[in-house]
């Protein structure tokens, strides 16, 4: 394959070397706005285990008054580092602390488990554990809608994620219009376009990051147009402006991501201007890669924020995009017998 200027480095080595960042973790904080329940998600695209769940439930849930209310909702879709990265990485300390503050509107939050937390997930369909696409926009939001006071309105729904969960958020809220009305991310695992442009890397490391089983989805050997359909730089080069109407989207990355997931993520957002396709990219300035980056809580607020605007109906690009810098006005000269 050609090499492209496109992927800044073959060490990203398609996420293959992503290591799970999960050492050394603190215990999860005490919160006081949220409470957490967890449970399993059975489903037949599900060829190993069940899936798993982690939904922090808003203050008040359970109350009387409460009982016919239905609450928005936050889909959270972890990097190869698993679910527990998200109460013990600092997530459920942001997500308690700014709902303390009235920054974002009462919300559940569900953090997805790959095979109850014993595996990791790239969200494509043929994983050796799963169809994890059609798991997610199928059984597992059924499953919460029935069993939690959920929102079933799009425009009440939202995907987040991290690192390789960061391409699996992206990728299906573009592909799956109809099921969420928000996007964010952080330090998405963006991949070329074009499968010709895999910095050298050879088809088998994809399949092996892939976990095999996926032909049916890319192909064997992989199949250019069946690569476009879920990458997102391949998404957007397909689509018009018009196709992601009704979708708020979010993403950054950090300017030191250690797998230089940064100058993807740019291209994208490039690419996004280009079509006309509204969305806030921010590219942090020191930042490093996902969970381990010092920024990162920082940005979880941001992104929260972000999708609490959007939850509530707000156009939250508008609200969040900073207003461009302008220079000082010129000072007009003093005339005589100014002040």
């Amino acid at each position: 394959m050609r090499r492209s200027p496109i992927v800044v480095s073959c060490s990203l080595f398609l996420f293959a070397s992503l290591p799970a960042q999960g050492g050394g973790q603190a215990q999860a904080p005490k919160l006081l706005h949220f409470t957490v329940e967890s449970g399993t998600v059975a489903s037949k695209t599900i060829r190993e285990g069940e899936a798993g769940f982690s939904i922090y439930l808003p203050k008040g849930y359970a109350d009387e008054a409460n009982k016919d209310k239905k609450y928005p909702w936050v889909l959270w879709l972890p990097g190869f580092g698993g679910a527990s990265e998200f109460p013990q990485r600092g997530g459920a300390e942001v997500l308690d602390q700014l709902r303390g503050e009235g920054k974002i509107p009462e919300l559940a939050l569900v953090v997805f488990s790959a095979s109850g937390g014993r595996g990791r997930s790239t969200y494509m369909n043929g994983e050796a554990r799963s169809d994890t696409e059609d798991l997610i926009v199928g059984d597992y939001l059924t499953h919460m809608q029935t069993k939690y006071r959920l929102a079933t309105d799009k425009k009440q729904r939202a995907v987040m994620g991290v690192s390789a969960g960061g391409f699996g958020a992206l990728k299906i809220a573009m592909r799956h219009m109809d099921t969420f009305g928000a996007v964010a991310v952080h330090s998405a695992a963006i991949l070329p376009a074009d499968p010709a442009d895999l910095a050298g890397s050879d088809e088998a490391t994809v399949q092996r990051f892939l976990r095999g089983g996926i032909e049916k989805e890319l192909g064997n050997p992989i199949d250019k147009a069946k690569w476009q359909a879920h990458m997102p730089l391949g998404i957007v080069a397909t689509k018009k402006a018009e196709d992601l109407v009704g979708l708020q989207v979010y993403f950054d990355a950090g300017t030191d991501d250690d797998y230089g997931f940064c100058p993807p993520n740019e291209l994208l957002s490039k690419s996004m201007t280009e079509k006309g396709m509204k969305h806030l990219f921010r590219k942090v300035e020191g930042g490093g890669h996902a969970w381990s980056s010092p920024s990162m809580k920082e940005n979880v607020a941001v992104s929260l924020q972000f999708i609490g605007h959007a939850l509530t109906g707000k156009d939250a690009v508008a609200l969040m995009t900073p207003a461009p810098k302008t220079e000082d006005a010129p000072v007009a000269p003093k005339k005589d017998g100014d002040k």
